[in-house]
């Protein structure tokens, strides 16, 4: 997905902090000219780009996001935790013969052990100084 940033700074050679963009209807082509057009999210979401372009601060960007990030990532927060449902249900219910209601607590649990892959790579990707996103050009120059 393509979206615009501004740059905040420049981290180091070849990486620069982005504020990330809400897509808006002007695109940010109105100089400021509409009333209701603040031309800045109200929240600020600061990440990190691979800067191959050049691009230096206060320039608006276009960004998209690292390669091969986003369907791993997709797989470990979406799949991961109803397989771990689905295998606690079916593992409360035929292997340990228990009732319905105790089928569903082991689901329960189950749901529980699939997110936590997710937490761990919630906090690897803290952690971790990699860019997000890579500036694929600059829209304009400050």
């Amino acid at each position: 997905m393509v979206q615009n940033a501004i740059v905040k700074k420049i981290i180091s050679d070849g990486v620069a902090e982005v504020s990330l963009l809400r897509q808006m209807e002007c695109g940010l082509h109105c100089d400021g000219a509409c009333a209701g057009c603040g031309q800045k999210p109200k929240e600020e979401i600061l990440a990190l780009a691979s800067n191959s372009v050049g691009a230096k601060q206060g320039d608006v960007v276009e960004v998209t996001p690292a390669d091969g990030r986003n369907i791993s990532t997709s797989i470990i927060v979406f799949l991961l935790p109803c397989v771990g449902l689905g295998l606690g249900y079916v593992l409360g219910q035929s292997l340990l013969k228990l009732g319905d209601m105790a089928a569903m607590l082991t689901a329960a649990v189950g749901l529980v052990v699939g997110f936590l892959p997710a937490v761990l790579l919630n906090r690897a990707m803290t952690r971790s100084q990699k860019p997000e996103f890579q500036i694929l050009k600059r829209l304009t120059r400050s």
